[in-house]
């Protein structure tokens, strides 16, 4: 919601999304990505537990994974850990599929002190605040840059398009 015009249900407590979110984010000078807000990937969503394989499906889609965890994780690292085995239980495509990691919720004072050891553990990392603002441009130049990429990448690797040869009787 601080991106996009999407909507997303927010609350103070997990899982309030049922449902991808999709919204549309403008950078300027013409520049648009398209993101997925695909919340509730629980241990065990690659074998299907709770909401895991309607939601895995979706991230299939997408050129870039943004990882965004809560500086009040109890165990961000953790929570990191399980995110990618469980993308990567589902499919091997996330296995080297280009990921960002953004650590939220900066503007807590108590989250701020753990910053520091946390930067180390997700290097390169993102250090945001939704509430604020704070580290969102940065985070979603950094986004573009990778879709860019991978969009580059992609096109490397397209057979280019062989004229046809028609005859005519």
């Amino acid at each position: 919601s601080r991106i996009s015009a999407a909507r997303p249900k927010i609350a103070d407590y997990p899982f309030t999304t049922l449902s991808p979110n999709l919204g549309v984010v403008s950078l300027g000078e013409y520049r648009t990505l398209t993101m997925a807000d695909i919340p509730g990937i629980i241990e065990g969503a690659a074998q299907g537990k709770g909401l895991g394989h309607d939601f895995l499906r979706h991230i299939e889609r997408t050129s870039v994974l943004l990882f965004l965890i809560d500086l009040g994780d109890e165990d961000p690292i953790a929570t990191r850990d399980t995110l990618r085995k469980e993308l990567e239980g589902h499919s091997p495509v996330f296995a080297t599929r280009p990921c960002v990691y953004a650590l939220n919720k900066a503007d807590v004072t108590e989250n701020r002190e753990r910053i520091d050891e946390l930067q180390r553990a997700f290097h390169p990392v993102h250090v945001i605040s939704g509430v604020t603002g704070e580290g969102i441009p940065e985070l979603l130049e950094t986004l573009w840059q990778c879709v860019e990429r991978v969009r580059k990448e992609e096109a490397a690797f397209e057979e280019p398009e062989v004229e046809k040869e028609y005859t005519y009787e």
